[in-house]
């Protein structure tokens, strides 16, 4: 064959790999419009709890007492001392939310061990959580739509009377969009 047809044969097979790969009507919903909606524009960081508690869905609870499956929405506000503080509430997963709780772990260090640190107890959460990502979402991490947050415990919470060493396991969206529906099995 010359060298000249076999050039154009394969430029045209790649210009033709490129027009299938393009197909389709870009105005057409994806079933990411299905499940990713835009935040409403509110500010990050409102002013007190008071004025949170008139804007906020949902019933507020302790984000350390979320159960595998729950929907959940966090709020930004200033405290008394003016410092960032939070507030989480459970919501239907049918309602737009921020994330939604995959797994629930307990670290394992000894009952006695002191507090291992931010750091170390982040860095176990998150491999652990990354090893239950696929079994509860249907698909692996790095070719999800979805990312990996954590509750973890502070030093209080691992020292106090009421030892907590839960890490809380959840899936957020990629792009801080808002979710509706349940994210167990999505395969997104």
């Amino acid at each position: 064959m010359p060298r000249f047809t076999r050039g154009f044969l394969s430029l045209a097979l790649v210009l033709a790999l490129a027009v299938a790969g393009c197909g389709g009507d870009e105005s057409e919903d994806t079933p990411l419009d299905e499940v990713f909606v835009d935040p409403t524009a509110e500010p990050d960081l409102l002013a007190t709890e008071e004025d949170l508690r008139d804007r906020f869905e949902g019933t507020v609870t302790e984000p350390h007492d979320l159960l595998v499956g729950t929907c959940f929405n966090q709020y930004t506000y200033l405290d008394r001392n003016d410092l960032p503080a939070q507030l989480t509430t459970a919501i239907g997963c049918t309602r737009p939310h921020n994330a939604q709780v995959y797994a629930i772990l307990i670290h394992d260090a000894p009952g006695e061990a002191p507090y291992p640190g931010e750091e170390s107890i982040r860095n176990w959460g998150l491999l652990q959580c990354y090893e239950q990502f696929e079994p509860y979402v249907g698909l692996v991490y790095e070719k999800s739509e979805l990312d990996i947050g954590m509750i973890t415990p502070s030093r209080t919470d691992w020292e106090g009377e009421e030892s907590r060493r839960r890490i809380s396991c959840f899936v957020h969206s990629r792009r801080g969009l808002l979710i509706i529906g349940t994210m167990e099995g999505i395969a997104l």
